[in-house]
């Protein structure tokens, strides 16, 4: 160590008040990349050496802020829950989350299940889940605010996708691999289509272990004053007893669905009305 300038000699030298501010930058460089980084790809972003950043990256991998996944870095459970605290303190009172979360507790007192928020992330080829109120069920769906589905399957999914313009469904359908990641069956462009109509009619989707096996959910759209979905309720249970109780948990979500958008300030024709 230098005693005049406080540097160390060599790469894995600490980098005193720069730390901090590399972990910030690493998380940023994260939640911007949609399927992580690899080392080498995220060494080149924050031009740092790898054998610094790795050990930075070890630590937070076992605070749980950064996971691999096929030799990729993506966020943790505790990045994604630090990101949920946060979001809500960015004008609350005009958060779409703060606004419906009352609902969404209703919600779950009612269906006994689990139920989300979710909205378009901003590649706008997946959903993102920004509110999660899980059942108090022994056997209950669980997932992870920040959690990403994407639109052509889960419930949640095709709702966010049916709303969307023609010309921007057709462009997703053209450029997706519509293979379901439950099971690996290939879906034909025009099956996805037949459901999104049926979801635009009804102002209900559902979707039976697409996602994962032994879980599904229901969805209805939430509008805002403008006429636009910005939102989506959905009810997730484990597969046996969504398929016992379909009709009462879609009749729910499509009410709830109603309410959140009169709450937002819609005021045409729901879809599914009479």
């Amino acid at each position: 160590m230098n005693s005049t300038t406080g540097n160390y000699e060599g790469e894995t030298r600490p980098e005193g008040p720069r730390s901090p501010l590399r972990v910030m930058q690493a998380l940023e460089e994260l939640a911007a990349s949609r399927d992580g980084l690899t080392l080498t790809r995220l060494s080149e972003k924050l031009q740092t050496p790898k054998t610094s950043l790795l050990n930075l990256l070890r630590s937070l991998e076992a605070g749980a802020y950064v996971t691999q996944v096929n030799g990729h870095y993506q966020l943790g459970a505790n990045a994604l829950r630090l990101a949920a605290l946060i979001g809500p303190r960015l004008g609350a009172d005009s958060s779409i989350s703060a606004k419906l979360h009352p609902l969404l507790a209703e919600m779950m007192e009612q269906a006994e299940d689990t139920t989300l928020l979710g909205v378009m992330g901003d590649d706008r080829r997946h959903g993102v889940y920004v509110d999660i109120i899980e059942s108090r069920g022994a056997i209950r769906f669980s997932s992870l605010i920040g959690t990403r589905r994407p639109l052509f399957c889960s419930a949640f999914g095709k709702t966010l996708l049916a709303f969307q313009p023609a010309e921007h469904i057709d462009a997703y359908l053209r450029q997706t691999d519509l293979v379901l990641p439950n099971g690996g069956r290939r879906l034909h462009p025009e099956e996805v289509r037949g459901s999104l109509a049926a979801i635009r009619a009804t102002g209900i989707s559902a979707s039976y272990e697409e996602i994962v096996e032994g879980a599904g959910g229901v969805s209805s759209p939430v509008y805002d004053r403008n006429g636009v979905v910005v939102a989506v309720f959905a009810i997730a249970a484990p597969i046996a007893r969504l398929r016992a109780r379909h009709d009462r948990l879609a009749g729910l979500v499509h009410a709830f669905g109603e309410r959140g958008s009169r709450l937002l300030g819609f005021t045409g024709v729901y879809p599914g009305q009479r």
